[in-house]
């Protein structure tokens, strides 16, 4: 198996989300955009054909490699409450899948790696609903920079200080940022929800929300109010 190349993985920054896993493909988004990011997904991802390896460089302090076949994938499909098949209206990016699959198996194995607030929704597939942090320390084996992620304030108001230097610095330096909100006093009728944060200039924040495949903007003051968390690296630390 090869190394997926930068072409391939530049594909990632569109793919889209069909299932409920916005941690996983807005952590994938993100890692495309820093030098040192990009070279942990040619790392960990190898392709042949239609079959994969999706490496996990920590999984209880041990790299773990998942070997994903095609039949694997197919059997992945987008269902409702009746379990009928949904059409969607842009497949599944085969990259995204194979590691969603991937996750599939290495939760089976390690039930403990999906935290108990992520259980408390239904859903289809194993990997739906985990952490941003639980992921990307999984992936590359680095624990990220964290922001009230596992913080029982519903805002970053308490950090407003320490955000706000962050985004100004996110600003200056390349790196690999997630934002994301929390689960709200009635968690069935307001999901968590995660957004990759395509740049900072001039004080506003592009947030990339890839299940809708659309770009939002907030100021720094709407980001601490409305979002519960920031959550990744500076290309440095990923050297």
């Amino acid at each position: 198996m090869l190394p997926i190349n930068r072409k391939q993985i530049l594909t990632l920054r569109k793919a889209k989300q069909n299932f409920c896993d916005c941690y996983l493909v807005s952590s994938i988004n993100a890692l495309t955009r820093c030098k040192n990011g990009r070279k942990f997904l040619s790392q960990n991802i190898q392709r042949s054909g239609d079959n994969f390896c999706i490496r996990f460089n920590n999984v209880n302090g041990h790299p773990e490699t998942y070997l994903v076949k095609q039949p694997e994938c197919d059997e992945l499909i987008l269902r409702d409450k009746y379990l009928e098949p949904l059409e969607l209206t842009v497949d599944n990016h085969p990259i995204i899948k194979a590691v969603e699959v991937a996750m599939n198996k290495l939760l089976k194995l390690h039930p403990d790696k999906k935290p108990f607030v992520c259980n408390i929704v239904d859903c289809q597939e194993k990997f739906e609903f985990n952490k941003v942090s639980n992921f990307l320390k999984m992936f590359t084996g680095i624990r990220p920079i964290t922001i009230n992620e596992s913080g029982i304030s519903y805002t970053m108001r308490k950090e407003a200080d320490i955000a706000r230097r962050m985004f100004s610095e996110i600003s200056q330096r390349e790196g690999s940022f997630v934002i994301g909100t929390g689960f709200s006093l009635n968690p069935l009728k307001d999901l968590p929800h995660c957004y990759t944060v395509t740049s900072i200039r001039n004080g506003i924040i592009n947030l990339y929300d890839c299940r809708r495949q659309t770009t939002n903007t907030k100021t720094y003051d709407e980001a601490i109010s409305d979002m519960k968390y920031i959550c990744g690296y500076f290309d440095n630390l990923l050297d």
